[in-house]
């Protein structure tokens, strides 16, 4: 605490004493706190495993699935689509009021399109990107604003209908987006 009043966040004295105080007396926000420094140095294989433990050390649910959002802000800044996906999946079913993870993985989804060798099938991934997004609207009115930013850009990015009709599909029809996303949506 006092090296905090004192501004010394960025020294390694401050992250030695954060596990320090994490041993002694462990916490989910000591926890947190210790797996961000250890994000920040760039070791992140360590941050993860502290995240892990502080949201297993949380006890107030809407914390936790903060904290399972924040661990998925993690993984998708490192470009671990599947793996972001998986914590935001977690904060949602903690919360399924909150809208942000949806709109994370909507972002992890729309970075990550390429599943088939035909471009145009690709591009149906942005349908699943887009049910996130609604999702998120539907779920939690705060986010709504942002969601509908994304909507408007992403929207852009679907293919055409009759680009979908010479490979055999048409509006209303459902498909799944493979590879590692492996949804189920509808084409529009």
């Amino acid at each position: 605490n006092v090296m905090g009043m004192l501004k010394c966040t960025e020294q390694d004295a401050y992250l030695q004493a954060s596990e320090y105080a994490l041993a002694i007396n462990p916490t989910a926000k000591a926890a947190m706190g210790v797996g961000f420094r250890y994000f920040k140095k760039g070791e992140t294989d360590k941050a993860m495993e502290l995240f892990d433990q502080a949201i297993e050390l949380e006890t107030s649910v809407t914390n936790k699935a903060e904290m399972c959002y924040k661990a998925a802000v993690a993984n998708y800044s490192l470009k671990k689509f599947a793996k972001a996906r998986e914590y935001a999946q977690k904060a949602i079913s903690l919360n399924s009021k909150y809208g942000a993870p949806y709109i994370l993985i909507a972002q992890c989804y729309a970075a990550s399109p390429n599943w088939h060798e035909k471009p145009t099938m690709n591009k149906c991934t942005y349908f699943v990107v887009l049910d996130k997004l609604n999702r998120a609207k539907a779920v939690d009115p705060s986010v709504a604003k942002e969601a509908q930013k994304f909507i408007n850009s992403y929207s852009t990015h679907t293919p055409s209908a009759e680009d979908l009709f010479f490979l055999g599909y048409s509006k209303g029809q459902a498909i799944t987006i493979g590879g590692w996303i492996n949804e189920r949506t509808t084409i529009r």
